[in-house]
Order: C-alpha cells, then structure tokens, then sequence
C-alpha cells in the first residue's frame, strides 16, 4: 500500500446534545482497497460516513479527502472535493421518474460542460461497466430482481478494473467477508479494531475454549462477527438497567422529579 492514504481520519469526535457518538476516531483508507467499517447499532459508524463526506462536521479532529482536511472547507469548497467521489444509498436513492440513463447522465450535465453526445457515451460505457447497458431505458422499479446487478460482486469487480476505493458501511457479514480488504470495527462510539479481512476471519472461526481465554474487546468482536446469542454483547445487555437506558436516569430520580406536563384526566383526579 502506498503511504499516505486518501482518506485520513485523526481524533474525530462527534456530540449530539451530551451523546458523545464518536470519541477520538482514527481511520486510513488507501487507494484502491476496500474497507468495510462495521459495528452494532448505535456504534456510530453511519455518524462517521456522513462526517467522512462533509455532511455534517465534527466537534474535534480532522478528515482529510485528496489531501485536503473538509473539516475545513466552507460549502463551496467541499462541493469540489464531493465532484470526486460518489454515494451508494442503501436503497438506490435514483429517481424513480427517470430513466437509468437518465440518472446516470444528470450529475454529468449538471457538473461538466461535456456536449450531449459525450454523455450519451459516457453514460453507456458506465451503465456496461455494471451490467445494465441493455436496460438504459427502464425506469429504475423496472429493474428489480435479476436485473440487479449483484452488489457485492460488482464491487470486487469494480475495485479490480478501475482501482476504486471504497468505504463500506454495514452489519451484514456475509458481504462484509466477501468485499473488505481491510475491515474496522465500532463500538460505542470507538475504534475497537482495524485490521484485514484474514484477521477478522481468524477471530470469528476461533474455536470456543480458545475464545475464552481471549479479553473481552476480542470476545465482543468474535460474537459480533459470528452473531452468537451469549457473549460479552448480551452480557453488557443484561447487566444494564432498562429504565436508566431508556430514560438516562435512576428511578429514585424519576420519583422525586414533577411533570411539566399533567394530563387533563389528573387534574380532573386532583
């Protein structure tokens, strides 16, 4: 791998009112690979895709895309930097009263001064790229089913002819496993792991006895990867109170507190 990377995240934190969803997050994503940034729910790993594309900014730390830290960067500026790279939504996100051409041609006519007929090639060899070139004038609920290009496999095959990098965020193993080169794992907000995919692999096919004598940061991950119904995920589950998490407080708290509201039936009672 060359040195620098092109995306370099360092000490990235992240509040929500007194939530801390990130704390002191460090990532490097080089040319060409794939990294697959996972972790449970509430983990903070969408939070940290959408600072990783200027959607929202960081408390703390700094992004840094091509060389230049977005962080930074006033509306204007970060507009140029996202002319760079592109988003996959988890549902398409194309709109459905345009053709797939269509789609694919707008942000070329929109963004460059290219003539039409340059498009209509452009936007021809990319729908090949993915499968779809013979579909160009289907709508996108037209395409549903076997005409989808198989995510997963177009990834790998996109990374290999084009040396595209990408950041992938999920839970989903299964792909996981099958399109990271590297793979980084989320927990509360932080960085447990960055590693490649083969140690990942390690950890999850490592036998039971084995796994217990590892620490509880290594038997999270393994439960994690491997989806098992005890471990250390289920146990911190248990072991917190219900109604401190979903209310942020104790219950001799909640009992001394007054409503700001009183329903009409109450003061009817009082």
């Amino acid at each position: 791998m060359p040195k620098e990377p092109v995306i370099k995240v360092r000490g990235v934190k992240k509040i929500f009112g007194e939530q801390v969803v990130l704390d002191g997050i460090n990532l490097d994503v080089y040319e060409g690979e794939t990294m697959v940034v996972m972790g449970g729910s509430g983990s903070g790993k969408s939070t940290l895709l959408r600072i990783m594309i200027g959607s929202i900014r960081p408390e703390e730390g700094s992004v840094e895309l091509f060389g230049k830290n977005i962080v930074d960067l006033d509306e204007s500026e970060l507009n140029e930097v996202r002319k760079k790279f592109g988003i996959l939504f988890q549902s398409g996100a194309l709109f459905n009263s345009m053709t797939i051409a269509e789609n694919v041609a707008l942000p070329l006519q929109e963004h460059t001064d290219l003539a039409p007929e340059i498009i209509d090639i452009q936007v021809k060899i990319k729908l090949e790229l993915v499968g779809l070139r013979e579909h160009a004038d289907k709508y996108p609920a037209q395409i549903s089913g076997g005409m989808n290009a198989e995510i997963d496999q177009l990834m790998v095959d996109l990374s290999k002819k084009l040396h595209v990098t990408s950041i992938v965020v999920t839970h989903e193993m299964d792909s996981a496993f099958t399109i990271a080169d590297r793979m980084a794992m989320l927990d509360k907000g932080k960085m447990l792991v960055v590693e490649s995919r083969e140690y990942f692999e390690q950890m999850r096919d490592t036998p039971l006895e084995q796994a217990k004598q590892m620490s509880q940061t290594d038997q999270l991950i393994r439960q994690f990867l491997r989806g098992d119904p005890e471990g250390p995920i289920t146990k911190r589950k248990e072991d917190s109170s219900y109604e401190e998490d979903l209310l942020g407080t104790g219950a001799e708290t909640l009992r001394e507190k007054t409503p700001s509201i009183v329903t009409t039936r109450a003061k009817a009672i009082q």
